[in-house]
């Protein structure tokens, strides 16, 4: 009877080591990186800040030669979060203007829009450019933020990254497209001109 509990004991113990082993196992799989095919799965940092894969982000080109440490404060992003999706470059090095910049809260995991122009949108704001003007608009809105209309970055948004102030706190669809145009018009003429001038200086 002895040698039956000894045999029983020893087997349990062994059994809970095994569990404990596969557990820890499964545990460092699920949080060493994203990489499970999925290219939402988020990441978790040093300090157990959620990064966003960042082929699920809409980039926006970077404004006013900021560094990434005053990116990371304007936005309210973790500066280890910004540093892990940019490459590790310098925070404190002004990052030249028109660099494609990518922020955690333009991750499709936050911004689950379709962001293709809506056809009733497209009769109104783009049909009636000429077809150089229509590819110069497609073009800025891509280089600005990657053709989203949920993009942040700072005191900009969306699609074309207008100033807030522009907007008047309508950051609809609609209104993006139709201040875009209404600003484009004033300021350049067209948007061939736009872009000529963002080629020039990085932004517009």
């Amino acid at each position: 009877m002895l040698n039956h509990k000894k045999s029983f004991w020893l087997f349990s113990a062994l059994v809970a080591g095994l569990i404990f082993t596969v557990s820890s196992q499964v545990k460092a799989d699920t949080t060493n990186n994203g990489d499970s095919g999925d290219t939402n799965v988020l990441q978790v940092g040093h300090n157990d800040a959620m990064v966003p894969v960042k082929a699920s982000i809409s980039p926006v080109a970077s404004r006013d030669n900021q560094t990434l440490r005053q990116v990371a404060a304007a936005n309210n992003t973790s500066l280890e979060v910004l540093e892990k999706l940019n490459d590790n470059i310098n925070p404190d090095v002004p990052i030249k203007n028109g660099t494609p910049l990518y922020l955690p809260q333009n991750s499709n995991m936050f911004a689950q829009e379709n962001d293709r122009v809506p056809h009733s949108l497209y009769v109104k704001y783009w049909s009636h450019l000429s077809p150089a003007n229509r590819r110069a608009k497609a073009w800025i809105a891509q280089r600005e933020s990657g053709g989203s209309y949920t993009a942040r970055n700072g005191n900009v948004y969306g699609r074309y990254q207008l100033s807030l102030g522009y907007l008047h706190g309508d950051l609809s669809k609609t209104n993006q497209e139709r201040t875009a145009n209404r600003y484009v018009k004033n300021r350049y003429g067209s948007w061939v001109n736009a872009k000529r001038f963002w080629l020039a200086h990085n932004w517009y």
